[in-house]
């Protein structure tokens, strides 16, 4: 669930209603992606980056950002089967294939 701002994102519990997990973005938040083991959530946020977090405490930790993703916003994210990429499409016209074990993340373009 995002918050009544849009800048937090707060998740529960699925059989019940306990507060789980709690992420301060700091920003608006358009979307978010769980990854594929549920041990990360990967944010995008109204200034064109996103944000990936661990689910490791309650308060997600902050582990990297990406900040160059497309030139204008980003219109979708999506995890691949196996986890180890993302897709982003942006309203540059753009499709982009992301490495998420690469230490620099460098976008494939297509």
């Amino acid at each position: 669930m995002i918050g009544e701002y849009g800048n937090n994102v707060m998740i529960y519990d699925s059989e019940g209603i306990i507060l789980r997990h709690q992420i301060q973005a700091g920003t608006v938040i358009k979307s978010f992606e769980f990854t594929k083991n549920a041990q990360e959530i990967v944010l995008v946020t109204e200034d064109l980056r996103l944000r990936f977090y661990t689910l490791n405490k309650f308060e997600g930790t902050f582990t990297k950002e990406l900040t160059t993703v497309h030139r204008s916003g980003i219109n979708s994210l999506n995890m691949s089967h196996n986890g180890g990429y993302f897709l982003t499409g942006g309203e540059d016209n753009l499709l982009k294939v992301w490495d998420m074990d690469a230490q620099k993340s460098t976008p494939y373009y297509f």
